[in-house]
């Protein structure tokens, strides 16, 4: 068993999930989210199953490692047992320490040499690290099988001589082979398979990933190739529908009216703003015989108008309140109010409508298609949810 979990990103054929696995996993997740069912938790694992197959045959890369700068997926789910094993299982064992005097920092700089520019070992590189064992664990590694896995910075670290932090990986190894050891003992008794939850594992962790590829929910600073092929084939027609019902989305604030001073020193734009509070900001202007910064604008601005600083102020107050005192970007002290906002709508050939439009029709598709998809899988596979 061990071996096989150690093997190429082993994953479980599908199965039925036991009740035994169900009821472990429903203990996981409550711990996050304390009020999902138990029919939640199986519908969750299910489509995780089917989210990984799917992976497995479009996108194998992102079932090996999510992000080239990341740690592998592999790496991921050692962490994930080991988590479940020590709050589910009660597995608290801490392995044992010795062996770890040698891999000080000039082990590890003489024997890593310097971090390659690109982050990429070269062939090299790797020939030289595979022919380094290290005896530390039950079944021996290499060099280059212990640090593959670890993210670009953590291998970073190491090049540069960080020795607490390779035996603190050590330990995390070592840990987890133990534990892994205990727990086999322990599922072996109660109807779960390691192997079984070693994909569940890495349903749980690609789970986000792989939907974001699909397009059917955001991750920040991940594109989906799938709603970027979505958004080449909607049409003009989609576009116009789409836009004559979601009109009121392409709505934006037309122009306002306002009023507004500005003075050399802070004091005297509070007082002002004192004043204008206790009557309006016409008569403070008055009284004060303050110039208004809008006269220019005849106190009604467009968005033509915009790329005046102070402009861009009334667009973004609310009607009838006066600002804030705001320094300007010139260093004066700025009241202002706006007033009469007047809204308009967006033409639908608008490149602003365009862009959002094949974007949310995009996303519809992909959930229709991931829809599609998801129901196909379970009547192949005979599941009933």
């Amino acid at each position: 068993m061990l071996g096989l979990l150690f093997s190429n990103l082993a994953v479980a054929a599908f199965n039925q999930y036991t009740e035994s696995e169900i009821d472990l996993m429903w203990q996981v997740y409550k711990e996050q989210r304390p009020e999902i069912s138990k029919q939640q938790t199986r519908e969750r694992l299910y489509e995780n199953q089917f989210l990984l197959e799917y992976a497995q045959k479009n996108m194998p890369e992102l079932v090996e490692r999510q992000a080239s700068v990341g740690f592998s997926t592999h790496y991921h789910v050692m962490r994930y047992l080991d988590n479940l094993f020590i709050h589910q299982l009660n597995l608290t064992d801490k392995p044992a320490k010795t062996g770890l005097e040698p891999f000080d920092k000039h082990w590890l700089k003489t024997n890593l040499g310097q971090y390659p520019l690109n982050g990429q070992y070269s062939d090299d590189q790797i020939k030289q690290f595979n022919a380094i064992k290290l005896n530390l664990f039950e079944n021996s590694m290499t060099l280059y099988e212990f640090i593959a896995p670890l993210s670009m910075q953590t291998r970073f670290r190491l090049h540069q001589g960080d020795s607490d932090l390779f035996k603190t990986e050590i330990l995390k190894h070592r840990q987890f082979i133990l534990h892994l050891k205990q727990a086999n003992a322990v599922l072996q008794t109660q109807q779960l398979s390691l192997l079984q939850l070693y994909s569940i594992a890495m349903g749980d962790i690609l789970r986000p990933s792989i939907q974001s590829w699909l397009g059917i929910k955001g991750i920040m600073h991940v594109d989906s190739p799938v709603l970027t092929r979505l958004e080449s084939t909607v049409t003009g027609t989609e576009i116009q529908q789409y836009y004559q019902q979601h009109k009121e989305r392409f709505h934006y604030l037309k122009s306002v009216k306002a009023h507004g001073g500005e003075f050399t020193e802070r004091e005297a734009a509070l007082a002002f703003r004192k004043q204008a509070e206790t009557s309006s900001i016409q008569h403070a202007l008055k009284q004060l015989n303050q110039p208004d910064i809008y006269t220019q604008y005849k106190n009604h601005l467009t968005r033509e108008h915009k790329r005046n600083w102070a402009v861009q102020l009334a667009f973004t107050q609310k009607p009838q309140q006066l600002s804030e005192v705001i320094r300007s970007p010139n260093g004066l002290w700025v009241v202002v109010m706006s007033y009469d906002h007047t809204f308009g709508y967006f033409n639908e050939n608008d490149e602003t409508v365009r862009y959002q439009a094949k974007k949310a029709i995009a996303i519809e598709k992909a959930k229709s298609s991931y829809q599609q998809k998801w129901l196909a899988w379970q009547k192949h596979h005979g599941v009933k949810l």
